[in-house]
């Protein structure tokens, strides 16, 4: 009783807040369209805010109630630099040299906290020392927030990824590691609150306080939950497999083709879909369908076959940047299909 009131409370929460600031946004909180953008009307951003106030105030319950522990709920609250550092940046905007150190900082600090690196990454097919691994942790944090940033180009989409990975996670940790489960299940009734006004076409968008945050949070739920042998990395990295494999071929292709990756576009490949289908909605149920049908079924062989995490995963991923490929990502002058 006490959990389910906590979950309806969080999901009031989040949409209260998305309500506010949608009805009573700033001049400085207000997209304007611009010639890469997706959207024509000005919508106001920095929703993400409602997602990051429901989210705390659930785990901060789940340690009150102490089904979290407070050294768990301190690697989860590394999240929060990342959180404001995306709003300021939604308010006036903050230069890369600002964002970076503070997103690396938050990494650090989370890895920290975790301890020492345990068992080989990589399952035994790669060594690598302990010390590096960390490093690998860190820089993978940051790229996993960037990632998310860069996947939050249409409505809901980055949303949806947050219903589909959270949920997925809480099924497969509530037998296992059932206060990380919780944690999935917060995250997923925040963002639910969210979606509600940002469904195509949206009324209000995440914003970077919401992308950079969700990136990295999800990124701590699954290093911790890989740190205590409940969940490896590698199902992380396949129920995000739609979103990695997008960003991933996208910037390799501008990297080569001498484009700057720090650049603004909309060059992935489910912006082309968007211009292709004319509909965000449609994207975003191609997506889901990816993530049902093939990622989440080899997320779950990566549950039940650790050792091969490795390999599901590029089974599982590769596949996916060759559809990238296909649908013309980081090409400037790829055609709209059709």
């Amino acid at each position: 009783m006490l959990y389910g009131f906590a979950l309806v409370s969080t999901f009031f929460v989040s949409l209260s807040v998305s309500l506010l600031i949608s009805q009573h946004i700033t001049s400085r909180l207000l997209d304007t369209p611009v010639a890469r953008s997706a959207h024509r009307v000005p919508t106001p951003r920095g929703g993400g805010l409602a997602i990051v106030l429901s989210i705390l105030l659930f785990i901060a319950f789940l340690v009150f109630d102490g089904t979290l522990s407070p050294g768990m709920f301190a690697v989860l609250l590394c999240a929060v630099p990342v959180a404001i550092t995306g709003f300021i940046d939604d308010l006036r905007g903050l230069p890369v040299s600002i964002r970076l150190p503070i997103h690396l900082a938050s990494a650090f600090v989370a890895l920290w906290l975790l301890g020492p690196v345990p068992e080989p990454f990589f399952s035994g097919w790669l060594l690598i020392p302990v010390f590096f691994q960390s490093v690998i942790l860190v820089l993978a944090l940051v790229w996993l927030l960037n990632l998310y940033n860069f996947m939050d180009g249409i409505d809901s989409l980055a949303a949806s990824q947050s219903l589909f990975v959270s949920g997925a996670a809480s099924v497969m940790l509530f037998n296992q590691q059932t206060d990380l489960a919780w944690v999935c299940v917060g995250l997923f009734i925040s963002t639910l609150g969210f979606l509600c006004l940002n469904w195509p076409p949206a009324r209000l968008f995440m914003g970077d306080v919401g992308s950079t945050f969700i990136g990295f949070f999800i990124g701590l739920i699954a290093l911790i939950s890989h740190y205590q042998g409940t969940l490896s990395v590698w199902v992380w990295v396949l129920l995000m497999g739609g979103f990695i494999a997008d960003t991933t071929f996208t910037l390799i292709r501008r990297a080569i083709s001498g484009h700057r990756i720090t650049e603004a576009h909309n060059l992935h490949a489910y912006q082309y879909l968007a211009r292709r289908t004319g509909s965000h909605a449609k994207v975003v149920l191609m997506y889901t369908l990816v993530n049902t049908v093939w990622l989440l079924p080899m997320s779950w062989l990566a549950v039940v076959y650790p050792q091969n995490g490795v390999y599901l995963t590029i089974m599982g991923v590769v596949p996916l940047m060759a559809i990238a490929a296909l649908l013309g990502a980081g090409r400037p002058d790829a055609p709209i299909l059709g």
